[in-house]
């Protein structure tokens, strides 16, 4: 079963559809299409908010609990999103907030208190990347739930960064372990064993080749965000025929000791191939067979990892998450 994380503001916004791409499609097969409306809502509460941030002391209204992560989304990816951004590497982060409120409604001082919290937790986590070229392409903030008068929030920051290439494709050296990127124990296998950056493997690898092919017109995305949650089982391969368990049974990654052929090195072919199967699930609907972006959403990042799933028996697989957001043709996108 598929894990999501959803909010569902009523809002008329410019988004972009993405048309689900084939297996082996490249990035100029994906079809794009842009769908004017209107955006003078998203607009104004933007403007509302930045108001607000700007006069403080001012301030004293407040807005209902179940708008504080739109009103919070909206205004920091509207000034800071980048939506074009590209580079070959990324850097995820994720934090949690809370913010009291009173009678189901939060004091606009409280909102601008934890906004600005917020953007100085994404803005410390840019300037720690020591590249010249990096951006933010988006800070997703969802609702965790309330409890004792205080509502919890997720924020996912995606900045993208280092050198923008046109990729085509894994080539006949790219052996790569599938996991040890995180803790520089990775690299390169089979016959080029001790060979690559040990800092990179499979996983990343594959993740960073799905967001150079991806392409994306000037603007930012707001809310709705959606988190998708990647695991092997939750994507098995349309396409698999046979018992050969351990190669392409599911789209992504997935290893078993129980099985035959079990192995923790990845060919070119199988990284080919998974480039080729994440970008089919990333861009294809989740009304469709292994799809995962919702309808009138636009695929954002995919942050993947290996791991060794050990109270499974020695299980390998690729996990992680998808991230969806609405595209709007607009924005200041500021650097932060």
């Amino acid at each position: 079963m598929k894990t999501t994380l959803k909010i569902f503001p009523s809002l008329l916004i410019v988004i972009i559809l993405i048309s689900a791409c084939s297996k082996n499609q490249s990035l100029n097969d994906k079809e794009i299409k842009v769908q004017s409306l209107d955006v003078k809502k998203i607009e104004s509460t933007v403007k509302y908010c930045t108001d607000r941030i700007k006069n403080p002391l001012k301030t004293t209204d407040s807005i209902p609990v179940d708008s504080l992560s739109y009103y919070l989304a909206a205004t920091a990816n509207y000034t800071y999103g980048i939506a074009s951004a590209q580079g070959e590497l990324q850097k995820v982060d994720s934090n949690f907030f809370k913010v009291s409120y009173y009678n189901n409604k939060i004091a606009m001082t409280d909102v601008i208190s934890v906004y600005n919290i917020i953007i100085d937790s994404v803005r410390a986590s840019f300037y720690r990347i020591n590249h010249r070229n990096k951006h933010l392409v988006m800070a997703s903030i969802i609702p965790m739930g309330n409890q004792s008068n205080k509502i919890k929030i997720k924020v996912t920051s995606v900045i993208l960064y280092g050198n923008n290439y046109q990729f085509g494709g894994f080539d006949t050296t790219d052996y790569w372990l599938y996991r040890g990127a995180e803790q520089c124990y990775g690299g390169k296998c089979g016959p080029y064993a001790g060979q690559g950056n040990i800092c990179m493997d499979a996983a990343l690898n594959i993740q960073n080749a799905v967001m150079l092919r991806k392409g994306v017109l000037p603007g930012c995305y707001v809310p709705p965000f959606t988190d998708v949650y990647v695991y092997p089982n939750s994507f098995p391969n349309p396409g698999f025929q046979g018992t050969n368990y351990n190669y392409f049974r599911y789209l992504f990654y997935y290893s078993s000791p129980s099985f035959g052929n079990d192995h923790d090195c990845l060919m070119p072919f199988e990284m080919n191939r998974y480039l080729n199967y994440a970008e089919y699930c990333v861009y294809t609907l989740n009304t469709q067979p292994s799809g995962a972006r919702p309808d009138g959403s636009s695929f954002i990042s995919i942050d993947l990892h290996g791991e060794l799933m050990v109270g499974l028996g020695g299980v390998k697989v690729h996990k992680g998450w998808i991230h969806y957001g609405i595209y709007l043709q607009g924005g200041y996108q500021s650097d932060l």
